[in-house]
């Protein structure tokens, strides 16, 4: 989504990576172009099957006559600039070669037309399909088509390859949702206000900035068609707050979510997701669950890469650059580089700040199967192994206002025109602020005996009763090193009234529930009842001397770029911990490769912030 995305456009990145794979090439065509080869710019506009017309900035090097094309296409300014996915390094290193970088406005943003705003539409997924036909037979294309761009980009080109256009050849969505109402729009069933309101803002911003040059260009119609797309535009926070408080509400999040179209997806895709993504989390429509998004995609044609960090680290990731040039030549350019022995998933473990790499790679050809590993919650904060026999209950207060984390740019050392305008280590300070012990409930294991490796979705399961009829929960994992130092891992939420869970979905480590509004179950005061609060994907190592914590307290308003209309009601809330109401932490548990570095100092991993 990168509902900040103007400012990043204002930010000189410099990323560092690990060199790429050396392998043997074949010579491709077209030939490259001259490094001094002057740019061909084409702006119009492409008419699809009902009249609409889309407008489209195209750009090349002179040189061959025909190149494959990669087409970015979004509601920022694709169609109105050369944003090409917010990947400057990718386009300076593909534009040689003989690639053509197409941009395209969705209907009813920037300068095309159609106006009536209908975030996320099936017609949006037509469009592209159409787009990209139209592509394939224009004469400055060889007919082989790629998608590139990460966040909003990055989920069109979902939509579009479920339609299965028969140009295109391949995709790059990074950073991506796939359930629109779960994974962004309201984790847990809590409305998330300040995501959906930033991208309300943005949505508009970038396609604003566009339209002077078209109206120096003397394009009437796209003034005239951004005139009618503001006046029509519909707020994405607005609609979700008035129409779209379950899943099937009016706002009808089903109709607006790629995940149930994941399985048309046939065509090569190269991923990237980060487990604290500010803006579009890491959930991605259930990841490696059942029914989740590399059940439904397969893994055979997708290759992915996975890390700790932020929403734009794709902006800068040599990795992934370099993993995205080595695809699309092969894909597009017929390169016979080796790519088919390329892992299909390669996670990129505790990648550092200072210098923006992995401390160490673990690679997978099948997807990953975590054993449920459960830890029981007990008397005086204690977490064990061990099924509690104590008969009490722990007691917090709500509502609170509990710890932030990450927010944006989320404490990557970024440069730019104003030098320490924002110093990275200003923005973990809200880490830093203690929680009342009075409004949290906190449980930590023993230091471990072992080295430990978690990865995927985990489950708080909660006992628990409350003076009111609705509260909001979060949940809170770190470590707590052998130096007392506490790390932050990941969070959830849950909404208690929308704890019904889709059993057919849910596993040991996953719940999932159905939100649908003739589920919602309110509490009734002194009620013991079972919540389940789903933890978002994650990977994380657990070190020999290292502790567990699980932090159970009210939503904070500052998770990356995410906040939460709450309840607002205060109450007393009890975890139980009986033998018979045994609230646990259920974690997806893989084997620990042996031998691996040292974890980097504290606060050296990137937006995983240090108290």
């Amino acid at each position: 989504m990168n509902a900040m995305k103007p400012l990043l456009l204002a930010l000189l990145l410099s990323g560092c990576g690990f060199n790429k794979e050396e392998t043997a090439s074949t010579p491709a065509t077209p030939a490259l172009a001259p490094t001094t080869a002057k740019t061909v710019i084409q702006e119009d506009y492409v008419a699809v099957s009902d009249g609409v017309r889309l407008r489209y900035y195209l750009e090349y090097l002179e040189g061959a006559e025909k190149g494959p094309v990669l087409l970015q296409y979004d509601g920022y300014s694709a169609g109105t600039g050369p944003d090409f996915g917010s990947l400057p390094d990718l386009k300076a290193r593909l534009l040689p070669k003989g690639y053509r970088f197409l941009g395209v406005s969705i209907r009813g943003t920037g300068c095309s037309g159609g106006g009536n705003f209908d975030l996320f539409s099936p017609q949006w997924a037509k469009d592209g399909a159409e787009v990209v036909e139209w592509a394939a037979a224009q004469p400055w294309s060889n007919g082989d088509i790629g998608m590139l761009g990460y966040s909003y980009p990055g989920i069109m080109q979902l939509f579009t390859a479920a339609e299965q256009p028969p140009h295109l050849k391949a995709i790059a969505p990074a950073n991506v949702l796939t359930d629109l109402y779960a994974d962004v729009g309201a984790p847990g069933g809590i409305l998330n206000a300040t995501f959906t309101g930033l991208f309300t803002v943005q949505q508009e911003v970038p396609s604003l900035a566009a339209v002077p040059t078209a109206v120096l260009a003397s394009d009437a119609e796209c003034a005239a068609n951004h005139a009618t797309n503001l006046a029509t535009y519909r707020s994405f926070a607005v609609e979700g707050l008035l129409h779209g408080t379950y899943r099937d509400d009016a706002f009808d999040y089903d109709k607006r979510s790629v995940s149930r179209n994941l399985s048309k997806i046939t065509v090569p895709m190269l991923n990237v997701l980060y487990w604290q993504d500010e803006q579009t989390g890491s959930r991605m429509g259930g990841f490696i669950q059942p029914g989740g998004f590399f059940d439904k995609t397969k893994l055979g044609n997708v290759w992915t890469l996975w890390s700790n960090g932020n929403h734009d680290f794709t902006y800068h990731n040599k990795t992934y650059t370099d993993l995205a040039e080595k695809f699309f030549d092969h894909y597009l350019r017929g390169e016979k580089n080796g790519w088919e022995r390329t892992p299909h998933i390669q996670i990129l473990h505790e990648v550092r700040v200072d210098d923006e790499k992995p401390n160490w790679i673990t690679t997978y050809n099948e997807l990953p199967k975590p054993e449920a590993s459960t830890f029981y919650l007990g008397a005086n904060g204690a977490m064990t192994r061990e099924k509690v026999q104590d008969a009490a209950s722990t007691n917090y207060l709500y509502p609170s206002l509990s710890p932030g984390i990450n927010p944006f740019p989320g404490g990557l050392p970024i440069p730019t025109l104003l030098p320490n305008f924002i110093p990275a280590s200003a923005l973990d300070e809200l880490w830093k602020v203690p929680g009342s012990p009075l409004h949290q409930a906190v449980f930590t294991t023993q230091p471990f005996t072992q080295d430990e490796q978690y990865l995927g979705a985990g489950s708080a399961d909660l006992w628990l009763s409350s003076t009111s009829n609705e509260i909001d929960i979060q949940v809170t994992l770190s470590e707590i090193r052998a130096d007392g130092k506490e790390v932050y891992i990941q969070r959830g939420w849950q909404r208690a009234s929308k704890r019904t869970l889709d059993e057919k979905l849910t596993t040991a480590t996953h719940p999932v529930p159905t939100f649908l509004r003739k589920d919602g179950v309110a509490l009734s005061p002194g009620e013991v009842v079972e919540v389940r609060a789903e933890v978002l994907p994650f990977a994380h190592r657990i070190r020999k001397g290292s502790a567990l914590r699980l932090i159970i307290d009210t939503p904070s308003p500052v998770t990356g770029d995410w906040g939460f209309m709450i309840s607002f009601v205060p109450s007393v809330n009890t975890i139980y911990h009986a033998k018979d109401r045994p609230s646990k932490l259920v974690l997806g548990r893989v084997a620990a490769p042996p031998n691996v570095p040292p974890a980097p100092a504290c606060g050296n991993l990137m937006s995983q912030p240090c108290r």
